[in-house]
């Protein structure tokens, strides 16, 4: 059977739509995944922060050794090479706790129950930033930098005297 010469005229529009539409869908889908990525590194950082502030309020001591401000900011870079981050960024990652209490304390051991604290745990801009990224276009968003911030209480505990004598 012969091609008519409509089928043909309509092979030739068919190219014509498929070279206006695939860049543009091609732009789109790119533009999504470098958004997902975005926010699967974005959680990553929340998780990250929560770990830090985790073993930050946990208590005076792990493995008899005090909590310090260091021990939390490795805890939060260990996460991130845990989660697959590159290198690049869980080493260039910017982790800064803030006590929020009065009087004011530097590591985590020092806190007193209930004190509020913040960890913020940031990749900045440039190479560690840069990493995270997985299209190799272009920047498609005028995003350069991801950061977490959560809020925490401590939870060490002061020691408690208890009577062990029953009340007769």
């Amino acid at each position: 059977m012969k091609p008519l010469a409509r089928d043909r005229e309509r092979r030739g529009a068919l190219v014509v739509e498929a070279a206006v539409i695939l860049p543009l869908l091609m732009i789109v889908m790119l533009g999504v995944w470098e958004v997902g990525r975005m926010i699967q590194v974005k959680q990553m950082l929340v998780n990250s922060a929560r770990e830090g502030a985790r073993l930050a309020a946990g208590g005076y001591t792990v493995n008899s050794v005090p909590v310090t401000q260091a021990m939390v900011t490795q805890a939060c870079k260990d996460y991130l090479s845990g989660a697959g981050l590159p290198a690049a960024a869980y080493n260039g990652a910017e982790v800064t706790m803030t006590c929020m209490a009065s009087p004011a304390w530097v590591d985590p051991y020092n806190a007193e129950p209930l004190d509020r604290f913040r960890l913020r745990v940031r990749i900045p801009p440039g190479a560690a930033y840069e990493s995270t990224r997985w299209s190799l276009l272009p920047k498609l968003t005028a995003i350069n930098e991801l950061d977490a911030e959560v809020d925490w209480v401590s939870l060490n505990n002061e020691e408690i005297n208890i009577d062990s004598n029953l009340p007769l």
